[in-house]
């Protein structure tokens, strides 16, 4: 029960019930809830017993009681459904159809407590009393599926960001330009943020003001600073070393040694803005290049936190001396 903590025991002599008497009194003597903290019951009495009406106050409580027990019952329904999820996410796996199935589970647990409290609602004290617990298993079970949300939109941007540095090392060629990559990448970024865009419109829940509008401008923004950090990168720095080694390891001809020198100069600008606007181009010219590349993202929170709480700067430059020698 919710309001008793219950135990069978089986007796056959006086000494039996003696015994069993003996050890209820001690269990409530060394009961650790403080004697002033109100029960379902107490509560529910001094709300009673303080209505200034001489009406009976048998079908008030009666009513009360049963909103209270509704409650329970209620949130033991959707409590098992919500175990589940939280064991799929605990595993790094999101719930599909998330967004619908949670507000079914929300309209469901609240029309559950609204047909066993019927009775409530026509008797004044005990109709307030029931808007009050209903109020209070329709916060609890929002804020629970709210942040069943947010860890699936964590996990759903991580999944992302991971696949699409994947696609970037899988797509590295040979030798890396940077306006060509930036540019054979492009593709890459939309059907990135496309996918997140997707499935994070599975999640949604607006009868909760659960959407998808903020994390799909964040990732958009992090992704297009995969994108521009990807040259630099721990990962495309292992692989262009493994590309080195294997080709320094092949036997070749003899050959006249000879020097080549590129120079490769990529550009961002970050203006005003929230993201709405981005692009690249590029230039060669032989082994030398120039990309610029333009993303409104200078007030976005997002960009503003990766870096340290300052706006980024307007212009940034990067420029890449490459030297060749062959001997």
């Amino acid at each position: 029960s919710d309001y008793f903590s219950i135990q069978s025991t089986f007796v056959s002599t006086s000494e039996d019930v003696a015994k069993v008497m003996s050890g209820a009194q001690s269990a409530a003597k060394s009961s650790s809830l403080p004697k002033s903290l109100p029960t379902a019951f107490s509560d529910m009495y001094k709300r009673v017993t303080s209505a200034s009406d001489d009406a009976d106050p048998t079908p008030v409580a009666e009513a009360i009681l049963a909103c209270n027990d509704a409650y329970s019952r209620a949130s033991r329904t959707s409590r098992a459904k919500i175990a589940s999820w939280k064991h799929r996410i605990s595993r790094n796996l999101l719930v599909p159809k998330f967004g619908a199935r949670s507000s079914a589970l929300l309209t469901r647990t609240l029309d559950l407590f609204d047909r066993d409290t019927m009775a409530a609602a026509g008797l004044p004290l005990a109709g307030e009393q029931r808007l009050a617990i209903r109020k209070k298993l329709q916060d609890r079970t929002e804020g629970i599926l709210k942040s069943l949300f947010d860890d699936q939109m964590a996990i759903l941007e991580k999944n992302t960001l991971k696949r699409f540095q994947l696609t970037l090392l899988r797509k590295m060629g040979k030798d890396i330009d940077a306006s060509q990559f930036y540019e054979s990448n492009a593709e890459a970024l939309r059907v990135a943020a496309f996918a997140f865009e997707s499935t994070a419109s599975t999640l949604e829940v607006p009868s909760m003001s659960l959407t998808k509008s903020k994390a799909v401008q964040d990732m958009e923004g992090k992704l297009n600073n995969a994108l521009i950090t990807f040259p630099d990168s721990p990962a495309a720095k292992i692989k262009s070393l493994a590309k080195v080694e294997q080709t320094v390891s092949k036997k070749k001809e003899p050959t006249e040694g000879s020097i080549n020198v590129a120079l490769d100069l990529v550009a961002m600008i970050r203006p005003d803005g929230f993201g709405n606007l981005q692009g690249f181009a590029g230039y060669q010219l032989g082994p030398h290049s120039v990309t610029v590349g333009v993303h409104n993202d200078a007030d976005d929170p997002g960009v503003i936190s990766q870096f340290g709480g300052v706006r980024p700067a307007f212009l940034r430059v990067q420029p890449k001396l490459k030297i060749e020698v062959e001997l």
